[in-house]
């Protein structure tokens, strides 16, 4: 058995050969007890590995870039990275599961942070303001009824979106970059690149220090960020891009899709339409909808049977208001409501018994108290602060 030193300098070396991805590494490393036997086994033995012929095992025994390997691995540890291999405890625990996983993943940041649950959140570069604020809504609602990280990817408008929201709500997020990690693109993501680093969050990608943001990085980059994630939610995007690869990529994982309905002119919302129309993804109307698929661990308990020890402070305050005697009626009434999902203020004056004049009045109050918050479509929620 090697190292982790080890397997981190043969799983470098073999992903710097062409034709040889993580799944026939992972395949070598299987039938080879010591990872570094591998580059002076003989073509015999290399080839009884299942996908391993005779091109491949020619170029793994004709593998002499061991100054290149060694000179990634003193600047990956120089400029603050971790390399993680699917070796590693850190490496998302779904990722070695797609086909063709990342052999090595380069990660600036909290490297922890990558062992929890991850929802994806993503879409346009370009959104409507229909977009941002469904985005930012759903966002904000998985968070407060989840343990879900989110994750995406750094790009302008959607994934934007979904970081910073999380950023706001105090919630891991992971950046998956297509290029180096040392150039983070776009440019004008890098005060948010740093602000996921510092909450505890993390930055990844496949690509080692210095790589340029190439086209073609994008689709493998995609995969990625549904692979390590439990579902994708695609809030607003064309019929073409980035999105729909990765929710492409989800289905061929076997992750669950889920899409945002648009209206018929809303060309920026055609791709979500068209993974409906299709069959591809769950139409998403609330953040309830993605809820009821995610597994139940993943779930918040918003009933009241968490202990008071592990329930973040908010929830601690609100339980306080349900529990106090002298708490009014009626506010018990909202809250109890506002713990099942977002209402609109019609449905919570229907459902609640309150008259709408009474209402306005008592949401007010728990506004300014920061027990509720107000989203976009007249739909109120409870505050995460």
């Amino acid at each position: 058995m090697g190292t982790r030193e080890d397997y981190v300098r043969a799983s470098l070396a073999l992903s710097m050969i062409p034709s040889i991805g993580g799944g026939r590494i992972r395949r070598l490393f299987e039938h080879f007890e010591d990872p570094m036997s591998v580059f002076s086994a003989d073509w015999a033995s290399l080839s009884a590995v299942a996908s391993i012929g005779a091109k491949v095992a020619r170029s793994i025994r004709g593998f002499s870039a061991w100054e290149e390997v060694d000179r990634l691995l003193k600047l990956t540890k120089k400029q603050g990275m971790v390399l993680l291999t699917p070796y590693d405890e850190c490496y998302p625990g779904r990722l070695p599961h797609i086909y063709d996983p990342p052999a090595v993943l380069w990660t600036r940041g909290n490297t922890e942070a990558l062992q929890r649950d991850f929802v994806a959140v993503v879409g346009t570069r370009k959104p409507t303001r229909d977009g941002r604020d469904v985005t930012i809504s759903l966002t904000r609602s998985l968070i407060q009824k989840t343990q879900a990280g989110i994750v995406s990817g750094l790009a302008h408008g959607v994934d934007t979106l979904a970081h910073l929201e999380a950023l706001r709500n105090k919630r891991c997020t992971v950046a998956v970059m297509a290029c180096g990690l040392d150039r983070i693109y776009p440019a004008g993501n890098r005060s948010l690149a740093f602000d996921i680093m510092k909450s505890g969050g993390v930055l990844i990608s496949e690509h080692p220090p210095g790589t340029k943001p190439e086209p073609h990085h994008f689709p493998a980059r995609n995969r990625i960020v549904s692979g390590m994630s439990v579902g994708v939610l695609v809030t607003e995007t064309g019929v073409s891009g980035g999105s729909m690869i990765t929710a492409s990529a989800a289905l061929d994982q076997g992750r669950e899709v889920f899409a945002v309905p648009h209206g018929v002119w809303n060309e920026r919302g055609e791709g979500c339409n068209r993974i409906i129309q299709r069959g591809w993804g769950k139409l998403v109307c609330n953040a309830d909808d993605i809820v009821s698929e995610l597994p139940l661990n993943m779930r918040l308990d918003l009933t009241g049977s968490e202990s008071g020890e592990n329930m973040p402070a908010h929830r601690m305050r609100i339980r306080e208001r349900l529990e106090n005697a002298e708490t009014d009626p009626s506010e018990k009434a909202v809250l109890r409501l506002l713990f099942d999902k977002e209402w609109h203020i019609d449905e919570i004056s229907r459902k609640a018994g309150i008259a709408s004049h009474a209402l306005l009045t008592l949401l007010l109050k728990l506004e300014l108290d920061g027990i509720v918050v107000q989203v976009p479509g007249k739909k109120f929620t409870l505050s995460r602060l």
